[in-house]
């Protein structure tokens, strides 16, 4: 089967990972053998189903072909992995803190639905209506604001504003690059409810005069914001009523969460010492332990290692509440790990399926870009030029007019591009398939057995 009709079914595929070992004696419940992982009845009839919820639609009918299709792709993707793995890229760097971040990020989503978060939770309407005041959903702001990367170029901005510069003017200047991309060259975010916008913005949106200029900048972990008010509206909770739902089961499993950590906290006997936060904004002492527990700590070093990885504030920028905060946030995620490790919760078979689904799809990834890399050239605009002249009729019109080359330059080269990267993915694959020939089995009664409904 050539690769342009399934290359993205083996993308699709990376979803599910099966490493299930049977006896000789189980073989008749096999459909496959590869390498030495094998694909039982039930685990290729998962693999469909999870193939169904990721939207591909090639395979629609389990018949005898559409599961040799199936199945094609599967001993595809393994292949890949397995080449991946004897490649070494199972320990690129770049992989391995993708997937340690990724674990940690499950392992804590686990500790949470475990341990903080209640079954379900009961909502009146006294309790919707309570909600929709006391957390600011009743009122909505239209608001416009330029985000600084300092201080002292927010308040450059606002003396601007002040002498009577036109606030569009000025997002270009004084914006950082990603707030933007995020909000346009005019600086407007859109209407908000107070209850969803950043927590130092809220009480300002509230209570300043509609068409006024905050009086000073707000920090916010955005940067430094400058921004007028624009107009501000109630909302009708009856209008607002589903997503109010909506938001009042979050901030209760937040509550709920926060609670937890906290009485995690309590339990770790967690201290953080404010000598060592003194030298860590100087950038001294890599080895003072910036925060304590039962059994671990943090130190400065570890601190700066978080920020160069962007999971940390520069302590440089001397904010002493933000750096304390991110602190005891490191801490805090550090003892959450400790606590999900000794309930076992790294050996639940869920989490580990899921990490390793992720690191196949990565080595699959790193393995398809450097061939792609190493077996083709780049597609100059001769090779364009030359695919649009040798295909002209295909780009002729109805009217007998045909469409201007260079209109249709960058559609030509992305195709140009897709074709390219197919053959190498179709190449790869049959190398593979002859190379790792011997360790492949497929078994006719256990494919035959599957989807027998």
């Amino acid at each position: 089967m050539k690769v342009y009709a399934w290359s993205a079914f083996v993308c699709a595929l990376t979803v599910g990972v099966f490493c299930g070992k049977t006896d000789a004696a189980d073989d008749a419940k096999l459909v496959a053998r590869i390498g030495g992982k094998t694909l039982s009845v039930q685990e290729f009839e998962e693999r469909a189903k999870e193939l169904k919820q990721t939207g591909y639609n090639r395979v629609t009918e389990f018949d005898a072909d559409g599961k040799r299709i199936l199945l094609d792709g599967i001993i595809a993707r393994e292949l890949l992995i397995m080449e991946g793995r004897r490649r070494g890229y199972d320990q690129d760097s770049t992989i391995a803190a993708t997937i340690e971040k990724s674990e940690r990020k499950a392992l804590m989503m686990e500790l949470y639905e475990r341990e903080a978060v209640q079954p379900s939770y009961a909502l009146t309407e006294e309790t919707l209506r309570a909600f929709f005041h006391e957390y600011q959903y009743d009122i909505e702001v239209l608001s416009q604001h330029i985000v600084c990367a300092s201080e002292e170029r927010a308040k450059e901005a606002l003396q601007e504003l002040r002498d009577g510069a036109v606030f569009e003017s000025l997002v270009s200047s004084y914006s950082t690059q990603n707030i933007i991309t995020r909000f346009g060259p005019k600086g407007w975010v859109g209407w908000f409810k107070i209850g969803d916008v950043l927590d130092p913005l809220k009480e300002p949106l509230r209570t300043m005069e509609v068409n006024s200029l905050y009086p000073r900048p707000v920090l916010t972990a955005m940067g430094y914001h400058v921004f007028r008010l624009q107009e501000r509206r109630a909302i009708d909770f009856d209008d607002a009523r589903e997503s109010i739902e909506k938001q009042a089961l979050i901030q209760l499993r937040a509550d709920d969460m926060e609670r937890y950590v906290n009485d995690l906290r309590t339990r770790y006997e967690l201290q953080c010492d404010p000598n060592a936060l003194s030298a860590l904004m100087q950038g001294k002492r890599a080895d003072l332990a910036l925060c304590t527990w039962r059994g671990g700590a943090l130190t400065n070093g570890a601190y700066m290692s978080a920020f160069a990885s962007g999971d940390a504030s520069d302590p440089r920028q001397g904010n002493v509440k933000r750096i304390q905060k991110d602190a005891d946030n490191l801490a805090g995620r550090q003892i959450m790990l400790t606590e999900a490790r000794a309930l076992g919760l790294d050996s639940d078979e869920r989490i580990r399926r899921k990490i390793d689904g992720e690191r196949d799809k990565m080595i699959v990834g790193k393995l398809f870009r450097s061939e792609v890399v190493r077996r083709t050239a780049p597609i100059s605009d001769v090779d364009v030029r030359a695919f649009y002249e040798e295909n002209i009729e295909n780009f002729t019109r109805e009217d007998g007019k045909i469409t201007e080359f260079d209109f249709l330059r960058e559609s030509i080269r992305t195709a140009m591009q897709d074709k390219a990267q197919n053959s190498v993915m179709d190449d790869l694959l049959g190398e593979l398939r002859e190379a790792f020939a011997d360790q492949i089995e497929i078994f006719p009664d256990g494919l035959q057995a599957s989807f027998v409904d």
